[in-house]
């Protein structure tokens, strides 16, 4: 009982970030679900609970969104994520997410420090981020960072950053889980954990977005740093403990 709690209080927790910040959500979510369900449950619900969250978060953010270098990105993104598999297959997984954590923590420093990421625009700096999204998401699972990075660089808008994710994040949760559904591991379990757990996940999106109307031009970027970083740290911790 004490387990399920800590469960639905991470799910409402990671449904407010993602509301508010546009993403994050996964990290708490899959730390979270993992103490309750059995792993091989625990990516397949966390998808279907991102796509449900992208589609909650659509409505009034479409107009904000860099469609022409988020359409780069995706589709570097879906070419690279193979690539990323076979490193899983062929390099060990610690020393993996030991080199992922620490790009991470660098370049969440460099935005800190007002580097601009995309600095040169079009279409090189979408493609390189996708690119790198994709290997990471593949060997890692967490591939949202390189992204992040790109479209909350300090010449970007706070509503542009956000939308963007948003929108990238919908599509690559989508194909993510329709691979699984074909892969045969998206049964009656995944859904019934989905559909139990959707109305704390929107609950959360709608607290998230509520913050974002009411907060989201102060101190924004302090808060996606802060994210980052504790990202960052989180998969060295287990990367080193593993």
């Amino acid at each position: 009982m004490v387990m399920m709690g800590f469960a639905v209080l991470a799910v409402l927790v990671g449904a407010v970030v993602r509301g508010y910040a546009g993403f994050g959500a996964s990290m708490f979510w899959v730390a979270s679900l993992s103490l309750v369900y059995p792993p091989s449950t625990v990516v397949p619900t966390v998808l279907a609970l991102e796509v449900l969250a992208s589609l909650a978060l659509l409505r009034g953010n479409t107009a904000h969104v860099e469609w022409r270098s988020m359409s780069w990105m995706l589709a570097a993104t879906a070419v690279t994520t193979p690539l990323g598999v076979v490193l899983l297959v062929m390099v060990p997984e610690q020393p993996m997410r030991v080199v992922v954590a620490a790009a991470i923590g660098i370049g969440t420093i460099a935005m800190a420090s007002g580097v601009d990421l995309s600095r040169g625009g079009g279409r090189g700096p979408a493609l390189t981020a996708g690119a790198i999204s994709g290997v990471v998401n593949g060997s890692t699972g967490t591939g949202g960072p390189p992204a992040v990075l790109l479209y909350f660089s300090p010449t970007r808008s706070v509503e542009v950053g956000r939308a963007t994710l948003i929108v990238y994040f919908l599509g690559t949760d989508a194909v993510g889980f329709f691979m699984m559904w074909v892969g045969g591991l998206v049964d009656g379990r995944v859904l019934g954990y989905a559909l139990t757990l959707t109305p704390l996940a929107l609950a959360g999106i709608w607290a998230g977005q509520w913050l974002f109307r009411r907060h989201g031009h102060h101190g924004f970027r302090g808060v996606v740093v802060a994210l980052l970083l504790l990202l960052s740290a989180t998969m060295l911790v287990r990367a080193l403990l593993a």
